[in-house]
C-alpha cells in the first residue's frame, strides 16, 4: 500500500529538522535518527488525525522531544548506576566516542552539553526548530513571557560557556528577535548557512 502523497512530503520535510534537533539535544546522531523514525512512525500511524491538526509538524516535534527527554532521563539513571558501580568496583566506565565534527560545531555541542537539559531543549526548540515562545510555553506549561526570560538566561549561559570553550566563536542569538523573525541556527557561524529551514 502506497503512503499518501502529503504524508511522504511531510516526512521528507520534517525528518532532517527532527534529526538535527534531537541530535543537538542528545549529542548522539544514531539515537537521534531512531527517535526521529519513531516520532514519524507515530505520526504516520495516526496520519488521518495528525494531518487535521493545526500543526502536524508541531505534534511530531513534540513527540520527538518527549522521546528525547525520556532518553535523557534514562541516561541520567545509567550514569548514577555507573557511578555507584565504579565507586564499589574500582575502574570507571568510559563513554562511547563522539562523532568527529568540525571544530566550531564541536565547541557549540560541548557548550550545549554543559547547559541544563531544560535550557538546551529551549534553545533547540527556539533556534533550530523555530518554535515561538508561545509554543515552548505550551510544552512547558509556562507563559510566553516566562519562556522569553528563560531563553534569555539560556542564551547567556551558552554565550558564557562558549567564551571559555571557543572565545573567537560568535553565535548570533538575538534576544530581541520577535516570534515572526527568522531565527539563526545555533550550530553555524556568520559565514555558514543553515540547511535546516
Amino acid at each position: 500500500m502506497e503512503a499518501p502523497a502529503d504524508l511522504v512530503a511531510f516526512v521528507e520535510r520534517e525528518q532532517p529538522r527532527l534529526v538535527r534537533a534531537v541530535d543537538l539535544l542528545l549529542g548522539d546522531r544514531a539515537v537521534a535518527e531512531e527517535i526521529t523514525q519513531e516520532a514519524l512512525l507515530r505520526a504516520a500511524s495516526r496520519w488521518e488525525k495528525v494531518r487535521s491538526l493545526g500543526s502536524p509538524g508541531g505534534w511530531t516535534h513534540r513527540v520527538a522531544i518527549n522521546l528525547a527527554t525520556s532518553q535523557l532521563r534514562r541516561r541520567r539513571v545509567e550514569r548514577r548506576a555507573r557511578a555507584r558501580m565504579a565507586s564499589q568496583d574500582g575502574p570507571s566506565w568510559s563513554d562511547a566516542p563522539t562523532e568527529h565534527d568540525p571544530e566550531q560545531t564541536a565547541a557549540v555541542r560541548r557548550a550545549l552539553a554543559r547547559l541544563s537539559a531544560a535550557d538546551r531543549r529551549r534553545l533547540v526548540l527556539r533556534h533550530v526548530l523555530d518554535w515561538s515562545a508561545e509554543e515552548i510555553g505550551d510544552l512547558e506549561g509556562a507563559s510566553a513571557a516566562t519562556v522569553r526570560q528563560r531563553l534569555h538566561r539560556a542564551r547567556q549561559a551558552l554565550r558564557d560557556e562558549l567564551t571559555s570553550e571557543a572565545p573567537s566563536l560568535h553565535l548570533d542569538l538575538d534576544d530581541d528577535a520577535t516570534d515572526d523573525d527568522p531565527r539563526p541556527d545555533v550550530t553555524t557561524t556568520h559565514e555558514e548557512t543553515s540547511d535546516v529551514r
